[in-house]
């Protein structure tokens, strides 16, 4: 059986006025729009000059596909845009069936794949439709009908010398050879460049403003010969032109190279080099470049300006949770989105990932110019505030943005991007979907916070990390049965560290995987210690976090401390958040089932904060749920509060799971939690996290003060 594949061939045709036109695409670049240069001509009013580009994309094995583009090379965009099935583009890989508007509903386009049998059938059947060939096969086809019509002249009334030029090279060339007098007056053009250049004409007194013809010096030494190159553009299209100066000739003879192809070429290769793939608007490089020129306008003109970066807040749960062709997607939705409410001076691209910069004009810099930079946040992230529709998915997104302004924040292109990206990082920690302007103290910060993890690196070997624990009292016994492990760090020169500063670090470099387990294996340690000191503590909780549950071998871990330690699994209770139990719920289940199953407790931690905790208790076996202690702060003067908490008790009664409210204050909030039946509370009220030595005396404070 033959492997043999059916040629396709990629087909465009467009509708224009009730006359259809059918073009088969080959080449590697087609331009469309108004302009008489444009290899598919649109002639209504709502087509730009330049309003889209095609381009032939390589998929290897000789196969290959065509991408649309709105505008041209050089990131103009049309006018009136690009529909293609229903939904404006910027750039789009075309498949079989599209169906494309160009700029209104007067010219309409349909792209299909049809084999080479299929397409000769097509055209038997509708005399109408006719095949466009490019430009420069048409040129080809009526230079060699020139060339023909004149051999048949021969044979004419011609003199000798007429015959003898004829039959001689610049005559049979299918490039443009022009020849000038020293005095500019054109004394000769071969077919070719009457064909090429109707607009020359040997008695036209316009010819100097001609691009061939401006510029052509006359030579001072008339002994000798000289040969100069350039480049030179006339109606869209790019020839080389090489000037022979022939002094004894008294003649400058011009040899001329159609170089349009090259040209497109190269462009295409730029934009491709300057555009992302995915989205179709700027990459990297090209903010970069667009920068640099704008800086230094910036410079001349003493304007302002302000660089924007941009991210798309949770976008890594999108992506793990749907797949990553709906991430993509998003992306280009999401950059469209943007780019359709910036004004056309400004600078989009996409940084990389779900990271997108802008750059943003600002006028003269003796106006203030934050309501301008505040308005164009706004309409950014109010254009976020309807849904993105993909496949199945009604898919809500924020973003934050960190903006640095010039020439304040930075007089170079790095220093501002830096800047703009430090402040993102500070938008990103105040709880995303905001905006922070740069300012000096986030650069003294962003110092810190590389000083911190350089450290941290080291902190476990030298001793740095320790625990102090946070007693829990058992509200029914009245006992403290049980105390929460809390990781410390105290830094040689910077003192004690800030777990919301230090932990972070540590989800973000992997760190927290062998720190967890010392905290693990620690906390056990003292446990075991207490527990045959007779304290009479049921449980010790550990918090673990994402990254240490997605172990693969975390079972292993947790069994081996256990062994090691030589502590009983029922005094270990492993607290989790609802963000652990959102991925992979089977392999989740299996790891909870497994050492639930060794005697090994689960608490929910942060219970009410989350979407689905409710569907979790059913389908996990906690032993403990956490109330967040955001409920419990205002839990004396807030209504809403109480019912929640007196319901999330009531419903870990029914579940048979006991619930611990944390961050108890006041005995107001004390008493209210005795009221309502809580279990177990933890907080200032009984005592902040202390170190092991203050936990023993503690419980010794605690026990004589109960006995007495």
């Amino acid at each position: 059986m033959s492997n043999h594949k059916t040629k396709l061939n990629h087909i465009l045709v467009v509708e224009e006025l009730n006359n259809q036109r059918f073009f088969t695409l080959e080449s590697e670049v087609y331009s469309i729009g108004r302009h008489s240069s444009s290899d598919i001509k649109l002639n209504s009013a709502p087509v730009s000059r330049h309003h889209g580009t095609i381009i032939r994309d390589h998929l290897g094995d000789n196969e290959y596909a065509y991408t649309l583009i709105d505008g041209d090379f050089k990131g103009h965009r049309s006018q009136n845009g690009i529909l293609v099935n229903g939904k404006k583009i910027i750039r789009r890989r075309l498949q079989d069936g599209d169906q494309i508007l160009f700029g209104g509903e007067d010219i309409k386009g349909i792209y299909y794949l049809e084999s080479e049998a299929q397409v000769n059938r097509n055209v038997e059947k509708n005399d109408n439709w006719r095949i466009e060939k490019n430009r420069t096969n048409s040129a080809r086809e009526e230079l060699q009908n020139t060339l023909i019509l004149s051999e048949q002249n021969l044979s004419g009334n011609l003199q000798s010398e007429e015959i003898k030029r004829l039959a001689s090279f610049p005559e049979l060339s299918p490039h443009p050879i022009i020849e000038i007098d020293f005095q500019g007056k054109i004394t000769y053009m071969n077919p070719s460049a009457k064909l090429c250049f109707p607009d020359l004409s040997d008695d036209d007194e316009d010819n100097g403003k001609h691009p061939l013809m401006m510029n052509i010096n006359i030579p001072q030494d008339k002994t000798h010969s000289q040969l100069e190159q350039r480049e030179v553009s006339s109606n869209d299209r790019h020839f080389e032109q090489y000037i022979h100066y022939l002094s004894k000739y008294n003649v400058i003879r011009s040899y001329i190279f159609d170089i349009t192809e090259r040209k497109i070429s190269e462009a295409k290769l730029q934009y491709q080099a300057f555009h992302d793939s995915l989205t179709g608007i700027g990459n990297r490089d090209y903010f970069h470049w667009q920068l640099n020129n704008r800086l230094r306008e910036m410079k001349e003109k003493g304007d302002d300006f302000a660089i924007l970066f941009i991210d798309i807040d949770r976008f890594k749960n999108i992506n793990d949770t749907l797949n990553h062709s709906t991430g993509d997607k998003l992306l280009e939705s999401f950059s469209f989105r943007i780019l359709s409410c910036l004004s056309t001076d400004c600078i989009f691209s996409r940084w990389g990932g779900d990271e997108f910069i802008l750059g943003l004009p600002l006028g003269s810099q003796e106006k203030n110019h934050t309501g301008l930079i505040n308005d164009t946040i706004k309409v950014i992230m109010d254009s976020l505030k309807n849904p993105f529709l993909i496949e199945n998915y009604t898919i809500y997104v924020t973003c934050s943005i960190g903006i640095a302004l010039y020439p304040q924040d930075g007089d170079n292109q790095e220093q501002l991007i830096k800047n703009a990206d430090i402040a993102l990082s500070r938008a990103k920690q105040m709880g995303k979907n905001n905006s922070q302007f740069y300012t000096t103290r986030l650069s003294e910060e962003q110092m810190l916070m590389f000083e911190l993890e350089t450290s941290l690196y080291d902190a476990i070997a030298h001793n740095q990390l320790y625990l102090n624990y946070q007693p829990k009292l058992n509200l029914a016994t009245n006992k403290i049965d049980s105390a929460e492990a809390l990781v410390r760090w105290k830094h040689p020169t910077l003192g004690i560290i800030s777990p919301g500063k230090f932990i972070p670090l540590a989800e973000e470099t992997g760190l927290i995987i062998p720190i967890g387990e010392w905290v693990l294996k620690t906390a056990c340690l003292q446990a075991k210690k207490w527990i045959e000191l007779g304290y009479g503590l049921d449980t010790i909780a550990v918090n673990i976090s994402v990254k240490q549950f997605r172990q693969e071998n975390f079972v292993e871990v947790v069994k081996d401390v256990l062994e090691d330690v030589n502590l009983e699994a029922k005094y270990l209770e492993l607290e989790v958040t609802e963000s652990i139990l959102m991925q992979d719920r089977g392999k989740t289940a299996l790891i909870i089932n497994e050492l639930s199953e060794l005697g090994v407790k689960f608490s929910l931690d942060d219970f009410g904060t989350g979407y689905s905790s409710l569907s979790y208790l059913k389908k996990f076996p906690f032993h403990t749920i956490k109330i967040d202690q955001s409920f419990i702060r205002d839990l004396t003067v807030n209504q809403q509060d109480r019912a929640l908490i007196d319901a999330v008790i009531t419903l870990g009664k029914g579940y048979k799971m006991q619930v611990v409210a944390e961050g108890v204050e006041t005995e107001v909030q004390l008493n209210i939690l005795r009221e309502f039946n809580c279990d177990i509370i933890q907080g200032r009220w009984l005592s902040m996290p202390i170190s092991a030595p203050e936990f023993e005396k503690f419980l010794q404070n605690f026990i004589h003060a109960m006995t007495k």
